[in-house]
């Protein structure tokens, strides 16, 4: 069995770390980030590849970055054929880089060359992409530019939020990963070059991210409340309030030169608002300090009128 480091963080990591142990590939050593507060009491709570890493009985090392000498140190002495980088969250140098004697892999939330970075699920869905996947690849100094070994592709539904796309593309990635394992000890599977043509970069997101750009088209604006859920989070303002929008849709109703971000309709179970072209229904909401409610449950506790606009009081 091939010696493995495991590198990752997030939930979407772990199903990665499971399929590897349940293949016969369990790492030598899980490396994640240190516990993070969490929770409306901000506590202090470890990640989810920690916890399933614990729970599967595998040794676990917080890192919080690669000057860490003892780290460094226990990675060499290891002498592990591969890395397998999921959703790590931090930059590895070069010197890192060539620690496993085979290759240091990455799962990648996208059809490389397409959307390198940080928030890959989020931008295909942002972009109104039908069609996004996962890949593995060699990492190389460059982020996210390495030769890849395998690709597989997924359709976006039309209404899916980023996090729906996510959950469904680790479990893509994991057996991808192993796939990718298997031909590389024993078929000799080796990687490809990224096309030169259609690179595009996935930023690390901020909360001001999340801001509903009303100025788009409805259908844009809709792609954005998605692509923005769950974080960091599709959020406006109505009469001094920050509000969430969990789910919305295009709406088929007459604009009539009302400005961006304008109500125009409170009936029913939606609110409706004008965009730069057209206008969305928004299904789902989230006043500050209550729970999300559907738009008709919303409405009872919080008062929106026709001609309200929304985001006028954000200035982030």
């Amino acid at each position: 069995m091939p010696g493995i480091v495991f590198f990752g963080s997030p939930a979407f990591a772990a199903p990665s770390l499971e399929s590897l142990a349940a293949a016969g590939l369990a790492p030598l050593l899980v490396v994640t980030q240190p516990d993070r507060p969490a929770g409306r009491g901000r506590r202090l709570a470890p990640t989810d590849v920690r916890r399933r890493a614990e729970e599967l009985g595998l040794p676990v090392a917080v890192a919080e970055g690669f000057r860490d000498a003892r780290l460094l140190r226990r990675l060499e002495e290891l002498g592990p054929e591969f890395f397998v980088v999921v959703a790590f969250g931090l930059i590895f140098p070069q010197k890192v880089l060539e620690i496993p004697s085979l290759a240091p892999i990455n799962v990648h939330a996208s059809l490389l060359p397409a959307w390198r970075g940080a928030s890959p699920v989020n931008m295909a869905v942002v972009n109104g992409d039908t069609v996004t996947g996962v890949s593995t690849m060699r990492m190389v100094k460059e982020l996210d530019a390495g030769p890849v070994y395998l690709r597989r592709s997924v359709a976006i539904e039309p209404r899916e939020t980023a996090g729906e796309l996510a959950a469904r593309l680790a479990v893509l990635g994991a057996q991808l990963l192993v796939e990718t394992l298997r031909g590389i000890l024993d078929e000799g599977l080796e990687p490809a070059a990224q096309p030169v043509e259609g690179v595009s970069y996935a930023p690390r997101l901020h909360k001001r991210d999340g801001l509903i750009p009303w100025g788009g088209d409805a259908v844009a604006v809709h792609n954005h409340i998605r692509g923005m859920n769950p974080w960091p989070g599709s959020h406006t303002s109505a009469r001094g309030s920050i509000l969430k929008v969990l789910e919305a849709e295009p709406a088929r109703v007459a604009v009539a030169g009302a400005a961006p971000g304008t109500v125009l309709d409170v009936a029913g179970a939606a609110v409706v608002a004008a965009c730069g072209k057209g206008a969305v229904r928004l299904l789902r909401l989230q006043a500050q300090g209550r729970r999300p409610q559907p738009a008709e449950e919303f409405l009872r506790g919080f008062k929106l009128a026709p001609g309200d606009l929304l985001g006028k009081d954000c200035d982030d």
